[in-house]
């Protein structure tokens, strides 16, 4: 993958979420968005410094999720079973393609708890910090 792709599905991402953020089809452009940005340099120098770790990404409202792991330079992601193993992390469809897309301020996600880490507070905080570096990374 290389940065116009990553750039081509963020662009993607950036006007779903100006009209309709949710729908069946969400997980699969979020997929597309990891995946291209584990294909960039940028991004895994940003996640350079944030320890490994890792997440069931869960869309809530419409029973979808997303294996996610990422730090220690490394990012990667894979559709998954929705009760798959590891921290499940909750938010909408439209919660996830704004967070991950670059659309929706960490932030205001975790503060608000449009994201509820099923685990604890330190999933949910390596989830924000990861949030922080992708969009960070997104910029430059």
């Amino acid at each position: 993958m290389t940065k116009e792709e990553l750039s081509a599905a963020l662009a993607e991402a950036k006007t779903r979420a100006k009209t309709d953020g949710s729908g069946n089809d969400v997980p699969q452009l979020v997929l597309r968005i990891l995946t291209a940005a584990s294909g960039t340099e940028t991004v895994r120098d940003a996640l350079k410094d944030v320890k490994a770790g890792r997440a069931l990404l869960r869309f809530t409202d419409i029973g979808r999720a997303i294996e996610f792991k990422a730090g220690a330079g490394e990012l990667h992601a894979e559709i998954a079973d929705i009760k798959g193993p590891g921290p499940k992390v909750d938010a909408t469809s439209e919660t996830w393609l704004g967070l991950l897309g670059g659309t929706l301020k960490p932030w205001l996600a975790f503060t608000r708890g449009m994201v509820v880490c099923r685990a604890g507070l330190t999933e949910l905080r390596w989830m924000q910090q990861v949030a922080e570096r992708l969009q960070k990374a997104y910029a430059e």
